[in-house]
């Protein structure tokens, strides 16, 4: 019987310290499931990190000393990094507009 497709999670924190260590976090029937998983998770950590930031290079810098990185065990067919870096600018902008609406909203509630 095929095994399922395991995405393990590694924090770029601690990998660029060199003091890094993987673990299972999920597991799906196929790649396209389980890249759909990495990439839900991705664009979840990006967003919470564009609250905080100003411009892509600050939140790919954010990401990348800080964040998640998620993995295919034994596969090399999805990369957190490339996605976060295609994705930066589109989560930045969705959070930059996500803001601008919360204000609006704060300041037509009753004081």
């Amino acid at each position: 019987m095929k095994s399922g497709v395991e995405v393990w999670a590694q924090d770029n924190y601690g990998f660029m310290k060199g003091e890094s260590y993987s673990c299972k976090v999920a597991e799906f029937e196929n790649e396209d499931a389980a890249i759909a998983y990495m990439c839900s998770k991705l664009e979840t950590q990006l967003l919470d990190i564009a609250e905080n930031v100003k411009s892509v290079e600050e939140l790919l810098r954010a990401y990348k000393f800080g964040g998640t990185d998620y993995f295919i065990k034994g596969s090399l067919s999805f990369s957190s990094w490339e996605y976060v870096e295609q994705e930066a600018k589109r989560v930045l902008n969705v959070s930059i507009e996500r803001g601008k609406v919360e204000k609006r909203r704060k300041m037509c509630l009753p004081q």
